[in-house]
Order: structure tokens, then C-alpha cells, then sequence
């Protein structure tokens, strides 16, 4: 499958949060929302690209840039001011570097997309539908082609 390009992300501008600064200010603030995903695109290594600062009402440079969380999926967005993306972490799972343990003795563990039956790995002492602790959340794997997402992003720049 493919990934996910720039040109696959749609802005948004909402004129009514355009512009937020007060008069005499030389950054303005603003609200904007990307939307991007489809299920059949994957995401790119390193994060979501996004278009060019023109198209988020911005000339010079985007300084500052903090996502609003969607309820919908669960995953955890960044923006990576570096390289212009949007970068996705979900919860990782670190395993030790111990022998096996036998299988059947533990919950399926539920991905993503909330799939948790046969054929997904289990863990071993786990009870089904408990919430554990399974270390640092990590970026999305490029496997992961997310369905359609609408995340605000609270922008600040020239």
C-alpha cells in the first residue's frame, strides 16, 4: 500500500479562528485542522507531511504548533517542527529478553484497531479485559494505514 503524501492532506481554515493575535502583534495565532487518512494509505515513516505553510495562512515560518487531541482513535499526535509532519505514537509493547512462555496461559493482546482474538500475540499472567502498564508509547509502524482522522492543530507564526 501506499503512504501517505502531503497532497492526501486536506487544511482547513476556520475564518473564525483565524488571526487570533491582538492588533499590533507580529505573530498571528490561529486554529486549523488537517484531515487526513483513508484505511487504504499507509503512514509514512517519520510522520504524516504535511503541505506547505502557504496553504496553513502562514508566510514565513509556523514557530509554534500544538494538536488537539481527536477522542475518536486513541493514538497521541506531534508536531515535528523540523520536518513539517505530524508524527503518530500509539502504546508499544517492550518485551524481556527471558525465554518463551508457554502460550495459553494469558489474554490476547487487543491492537489498534481492537482486534484482540486468536492469532494476535498473548501475554503471559494477564486476565482478559485488564488494562496494564506495558511501557513508552511508541510512533505508528508504517504497516498501520489509519482511517480517516480530523486532528485541530492551535498554530502560531508569521
Amino acid at each position: 500500500m501506499p503512504a501517505i503524501t502531503s497532497s492526501d492532506v486536506t487544511v482547513t481554515v476556520d475564518n473564525r479562528l483565524l488571526n487570533m493575535g491582538a492588533r499590533g502583534l507580529d505573530k498571528t495565532m490561529s486554529v486549523i485542522s488537517v484531515t487526513f487518512g483513508d484505511g487504504s494509505l499507509t503512514y509514512p515513516t517519520g510522520g504524516v507531511p504535511l503541505p506547505v505553510k502557504e496553504q496553513f495562512g502562514f508566510k514565513q515560518s509556523i514557530d509554534f504548533c500544538q494538536p488537539q487531541m481527536p477522542s475518536a482513535n486513541g493514538f497521541f499526535y506531534k508536531y515535528d517542527a523540523t520536518n513539517h509532519k505530524l508524527k503518530i505514537f500509539t502504546q508499544g509493547i517492550v518485551m524481556g529478553s527471558t525465554g518463551v512462555s508457554p502460550s495459553g496461559v494469558g489474554a490476547y493482546v487487543e491492537d489498534s484497531s481492537g482486534s484482540g482474538t486468536s492469532g494476535q500475540p498473548e501475554i503471559p499472567g494477564t486476565s482478559p479485559d485488564e488494562t496494564y502498564d506495558m511501557g513508552p508509547m511508541i510512533e505508528l509502524p508504517s504497516t498501520i494505514a489509519p482511517a480517516s482522522v480530523t486532528v485541530p492543530l492551535l498554530m502560531l507564526g508569521e
